[in-house]
């Protein structure tokens, strides 16, 4: 296909044109073509000058002739995210996508995918976290599964009844405020994390014989959720990029160094019903590039431009 013009698609256009199930059905088919040897994802590349940081995160699928990357500038005033996509076939520039909203729906959309794998039947689901990525892991959860309690922890508990308050109008679920995290982890058979702690929240001595848990706050070494022998005493971890989470994960590497070998998510894509008879599980999320390129192609297909 030759694209005669660029597209510069803005965050009131991504938000129309995708919803959580569609970018769990985006995350479910990159990583399933990840596993087949028809997509990649390279590690994030970090570039620092005066106080900011240029985040790349480059990757390509074949199935629909995409390379591209998602590229980001951080500092203390905010962020700014897009998502370049070219034709691998003609070399074309087909879209510049902003990707605040992009980057908050394939966030929540890999955990969800993750669980429906590793621990399709969530009953107790905890929340740690109760900010901006913290809704869509929240969303993610409920279109994959049905659990009959939820609740939420943040450090302000006001913002965790914020949010709580929030979620409950938008999803017409309970959403119980719980102002201590041994609270809110103790009896949960699934925890997601979305947080930028520098200390574990997460102790295995809130944990019980059975858990599934999603670490997604995190992709600095300085920052940990988990505390290491929650890794140590599960059955499988799983992290979505061997080599980013070597630079970018304080507990796959201390994992790795003591000896734990965790799969990769792509090793584990579409094997449903074959980790059933696990009893505790870890998957460790920091975003990689191919989530994004993937997504952003779906709206630009949802647009009808593609």
């Amino acid at each position: 296909m030759h694209y005669d013009s660029m597209y510069y698609i803005n965050e009131d256009e991504v938000r129309s044109n995708l919803t959580m199930k569609e970018t769990i059905d985006v995350i479910r088919e990159a990583f399933e073509e990840y596993r087949s040897g028809r997509a990649s994802s390279n590690t994030r590349v970090r570039t620092f000058s005066e106080g900011s940081v240029l985040n790349t995160m480059p990757a390509s699928m074949e199935k629909y002739h995409i390379m591209g990357h998602k590229t980001y500038s951080a500092s203390k005033n905010g962020a700014r995210f897009v998502v370049t996509l070219f034709d691998s076939r003609s070399n074309d520039l087909i879209a510049i996508v902003e990707a605040n909203r992009l980057g908050q729906m394939r966030t929540g959309a890999v955990t969800a995918y993750a669980t429906s794998i590793l621990h399709p039947s969530v009953e107790n689901f905890t929340l740690i976290g109760s900010g901006f990525q913290a809704e869509t892991q929240l969303e993610g959860m409920l279109v994959v599964s049905h659990p009959r309690s939820i609740r939420v922890y943040s450090r302000n508990h006001e913002h965790a009844k914020d949010f709580a308050s929030r979620m409950a109008k938008k999803f017409g679920v309970d959403v119980r405020p719980v102002d201590n995290a041994e609270a809110a982890i103790s009896g949960a058979d699934t925890i997601s994390s979305i947080t930028n702690s520098v200390s574990p929240i997460i102790l295995r001595k809130y944990l019980g014989s059975h858990y599934h848990i999603n670490l997604a706050g995190s992709n600095y070494m300085n920052r940990r959720e988990a505390e290491y022998e929650v890794l140590h005493d599960a059955d499988l971890v799983v992290t979505e990029h061997y080599d980013q989470s070597m630079v970018e994960s304080a507990e796959i590497s201390e994992y790795v160094r003591f000896g734990g070998k965790p799969l990769e998510l792509r090793e584990i894509a579409g094997r449903y019903g074959e980790f059933s008879d696990l009893d505790r599980t870890v998957f460790k999320s920091m975003g990689i590039g191919l989530e994004d390129i993937a997504t952003a192609y779906r709206v630009l297909r949802n647009m009808g431009l593609a």
